[in-house]
């Protein structure tokens, strides 16, 4: 950033009891350097002494920086709207995984030190757009940073989709369902489902299915300008369309979905070096060593 923050919009989860105990010290502590400090609406309801919130939609359009503090589910419902603002974000992780919440919680203050004197990277991060609707009527439409979904409705049966990227159709997919995710979002879903880990910084999109009934369906990597279009099977009476785990619609028999690279992007504030190895090391034991162990008897 050229510029310090001089408004900082907070946004936590006040399910996570670090970060109700965190935000009565962090907002003195950045008041206290002159930073106008606001709190999204559900975060200072779960707060003592806090004065009412903002919405977040509301709240993106107001600050120069949004703090998350929690873990990658909320960062995820923040990253959608501070991307519809152009609004850079940085996440503070109060526990568990964390891949986008880079931030310690031990490491809050020199993070927030750093960030107001500057010190800190952009790094754009593309998004996935999901479009319901014939071609040319666009019904409903959202974009998310991680993934978007499409996957049987109940659970008791699988899904056919008929696939095409551009003008080439690819075939008919029979599976659990498939995942469409950025580079960003190739260590969440897709990682479980058996997709390889992109870096963040590299244009594309992951198409990986979910339990295929047929091993000639493999995770396949798109171009980042290519669309990819999803016919729901004839014989399908239910299948949902998710984006992030957090927002879905029903899909029925015949319904079209066309998945491309949004034209928003969030803007990640980094404020380590490390590389990309590194922290898959440090966050999966990534290519460690098996531990030997030793047997009583």
């Amino acid at each position: 950033m050229t510029l310090p923050p001089r408004r900082v919009g907070i946004v936590g989860n006040r399910e996570k009891k670090g970060a109700r105990a965190l935000l009565p010290a962090l907002v003195r502590w950045l008041r206290e350097r002159d930073v106008k400090v606001l709190l999204e609406r559900d975060t200072a309801r779960g707060v003592r002494g806090m004065s009412g919130g903002l919405p977040l939609k509301s709240l993106v359009s107001r600050v120069d920086a949004i703090l998350v503090l929690g873990g990658d589910g909320t960062f995820l419902s923040a990253a959608r709207e501070a991307a519809r603002a152009d609004v850079p974000i940085l996440g503070v992780n109060m526990g568990g995984l964390g891949f986008l919440t880079e931030t310690a919680e031990s490491d809050i203050y020199v993070a927030l030190e750093r960030l107001l004197a500057g010190d800190v990277e952009i790094e754009p991060r593309m998004m996935v757009e999901a479009r319901v609707g014939p071609r040319g009527r666009v019904q409903w439409s959202q974009s998310g940073l991680n993934d978007v979904v499409v996957h049987q409705a109940d659970e008791s049966r699988m899904v056919r989709l008929d696939l095409r990227i551009g003008p080439t159709t690819i075939g008919t997919l029979a599976a659990d369902g498939l995942i469409v995710a950025t580079p960003t979002g190739s260590t969440a879903y897709s990682l479980s489902a058996g997709g390889p880990i992109v870096r963040p910084t590299i244009e594309a999109l992951l198409a990986t299915p979910i339990c295929p009934h047929s091993l000639g369906f493999r995770p396949l990597l798109i171009g980042a300008g290519e669309k990819l279009r999803i016919r729901v099977g004839s014989t399908v009476n239910r299948a949902r369309l998710t984006v992030d785990g957090q927002i879905s619609r029903l899909l029925g028999a015949g319904d079209e979905v066309e998945i491309r690279r949004a034209k928003t992007r969030v803007s990640m504030l980094s404020l380590k070096h490390d590389s990309f190895y590194e922290v898959l090391r440090e966050k999966l034991s990534w290519a460690a060593p098996p531990t030997r162990t030793r047997l009583k008897g």
